[in-house]
């Protein structure tokens, strides 16, 4: 099995073994992506050559390719759940992620995942994430609901991929928040990376990863007591975990019902977190001039939500 990866702006001048951790699948360790380095599996493209320095500094547009063994078949189990198809293609596909269930499984999390339920109602299925999450190409966090691309074929994994890394994929988000912006429309600039103490947790730190969210306010609700909330419109540039979660908390608007990031998430546990995916549009990875756009409804949680909250 081969992974095709491309250097974008976000790891220009990164160690080439962080590079490969956080691009060729999420279930990848740092010492494995190293294994791979000091084997032999790592090509340059670029340069056609082996790469065999794991803190080799890799440049903006650089080509590698990972030639991977392949892993036993899965040993997931598949579960049944519903999961619509959006948009549906030979090699991939858009469907519904539901709130509540994660994309695939992880530390502590024993849960079902989406992956279980990929397994259960798709054949075929990409394997270039590995064992653990076939076809998941990008994710969306456990509580968030919305449009998720799945590749189905690996030839479709690496060119979704690839546009991810290129910035191709525009990603719309909508999100109820406490408050309101100062600044009715802008643009969020924080790095990103892992909270120092409470390890499930994101926070702004300088030493963390470029996130770049773009916001703009389209409806403020004043309530009967005093309180605002606010409807938001996001535009991700980056794909950062809990990105969009961490930098409306950082403007003192975190998203209702967020666990995490606000303090009163407990008063609004009957609509879950109130983010939603709810737009996708990107090149087609085969057809030249070919564009794809897959657009959900607001789910009805967040109508409720919209109807009650003046009363809040």
């Amino acid at each position: 099995m081969q992974i095709f990866l491309t250097v974008s702006e976000d790891y220009d001048q990164s160690r080439l073994d962080v590079f490969l951790k956080d691009n060729a699948g999420d279930d990848l360790s740092r010492s494995t992506v190293q294994k791979w380095i000091d084997s032999g599996f790592v090509t340059n493209k670029t340069k056609e050559q082996l790469a065999h320095k794991n803190g080799y500094k890799v440049t903006l547009g650089e080509e590698y390719v990972v030639d991977v063994i392949a892993r036993p078949p899965s040993r997931l189990e598949p579960i049944a759940m519903d999961i619509p198809v959006l948009y549906d293609e030979d090699e991939f596909m858009v469907i519904h992620k539901k709130a509540g269930i994660a994309c695939h499984s992880g530390p502590g999390d024993d849960q079902p995942s989406l992956v279980n339920g990929l397994l259960h109602q798709f054949k075929n299925l990409s394997a270039t994430g590995g064992e653990r999450r076939p076809g998941i190409v990008h994710r969306l966090d456990k509580p968030t609901e919305g449009v998720l691309i799945i590749a189905k074929t690996d030839r479709a994994h690496a060119a979704l991929s690839k546009m991810f890394q290129e910035r191709q994929v525009e990603k719309t988000y909508y999100a109820w928040v406490l408050q309101a912006p100062v600044e009715g429309e802008g643009t969020v600039n924080l790095p990103i990376g892992r909270h120092p103490v409470e390890r499930v947790k994101m926070c702004v730190r300088e030493d963390g990863r470029m996130a770049i969210t773009h916001y703009k306010t389209e409806k403020i609700v004043q309530t009967q007591t005093g309180r605002k909330f606010s409807l938001m419109k996001l535009g991700l540039e980056t794909g950062r975990t809990h990105q969009i979660r961490v930098h409306m908390a950082k403007l003192g608007c975190p998203v209702v019902g967020d666990s995490l990031y606000s303090r009163s998430a407990k008063d609004y546990t009957q609509y879950g977190l109130l983010l939603f995916a709810k737009r996708l549009e990107f090149p087609h990875p085969f057809i030249p001039d070919k564009r794809i756009l897959v657009e959900l409804e607001f789910p009805e949680r967040f109508k409720t939500f919209e109807r009650k909250c003046p009363s809040y």
